[in-house]
């Protein structure tokens, strides 16, 4: 199964991730949004002009996700993305390479339903005319079925889609104070994945230092146990004047004592 992701900041809040999984029954939509994922240019949201975003033709370099924004927000119904030309719904086209160069390509199929909260589905003008821009259903939305091609759903981040829903809106729109911005997008888990390799070299890096203490502590519990044993040896026997330990002197004394008192009874 591939995956894509996007990163979203809410009202200028951290970016939090949403994780889509695409369905191999729509090889061909999920292909469009997987290459508008993985583009690496940045939207750049056009100027107002009378009330109205006026594209320009250097608006964006190509199809992305990027820097484009969540545009519609209708709680209990779903959230639209996907326009990178003009912002507002009225703009954005498919991937060059989905349908020959054109702007829109056919309904691929309508295998999957919108029967749950979190189905990744195509927006459209009407039959046929499927571009960029998508949605997130955040309910049964039954009566979309043949008439919208859902093509995957979201695997992880859905309380962020939730949180979405949840923003102050005008006319379906979120306020300027509210706008829900993809700051970052690509194709598989995001961060996530960037988190584990970062995790899994932190812990590497972890063990390797455990394993350089305990080297460490051997090391010098071991140079102790020579520093005590070298100690015990000059006790025994001080190598500076040659005098014997003072063991040594006792046992010697000893035997001549011994010695002595056998002579002793000899003579007697």
């Amino acid at each position: 199964m591939q995956h894509c992701f996007f990163c979203v900041s809410i009202a200028g809040a951290s970016p939090k991730t949403i994780v889509l999984q695409l369905s191999p029954e729509c090889p061909i939509t999920a292909n469009n949004f997987l290459q508008i994922c993985k583009s690496k240019s940045t939207a750049k949201r056009p100027p107002y002009s009378g009330g109205k975003a006026t594209p320009t033709q250097d608006a964006v370099l190509e199809p992305t996700y990027r820097g484009t924004e969540i545009h519609r927000v209708i709680p209990n119904f779903m959230i639209q993305g996907g326009d990178f030309t003009s912002f507002d719904g009225k703009g954005g086209y498919a991937h060059p390479s989905t349908n020959s160069g054109k702007q829109t390509f056919a309904d691929e199929n309508f295998i999957i339903s919108h029967a749950s909260e979190g189905i990744l589905s195509m927006a459209n003008r009407g039959k046929n005319t499927n571009g960029s821009q998508f949605f997130i259903t955040l309910n049964k939305c039954l009566h979309l079925d043949g008439k919208h091609v859902a093509f995957g759903k979201v695997v992880k981040g859905i309380e962020v889609v939730r949180e979405i829903s949840k923003v102050e809106t005008e006319g379906e729109r979120p306020v300027r104070m509210q706008r829900v911005l993809i700051v970052d997008c690509g194709e598989g888990w995001g961060r996530e994945e960037r988190d584990d390799d970062d995790s899994s070299s932190a812990s590497s890096r972890q063990k390797n230092k455990k394993r350089k203490k305990h080297h460490k502590h051997h090391h010098e519990e071991k140079k102790h146990r020579k520093h005590k044993r070298s100690k015990r040896d000059d006790t025994e026997y001080n190598s500076s004047d040659g005098s014997r330990s003072h063991k040594k002197k006792k046992r010697e004394k000893y035997k001549s004592k011994s010695k002595h008192r056998k002579r002793e009874r000899s003579d007697s």
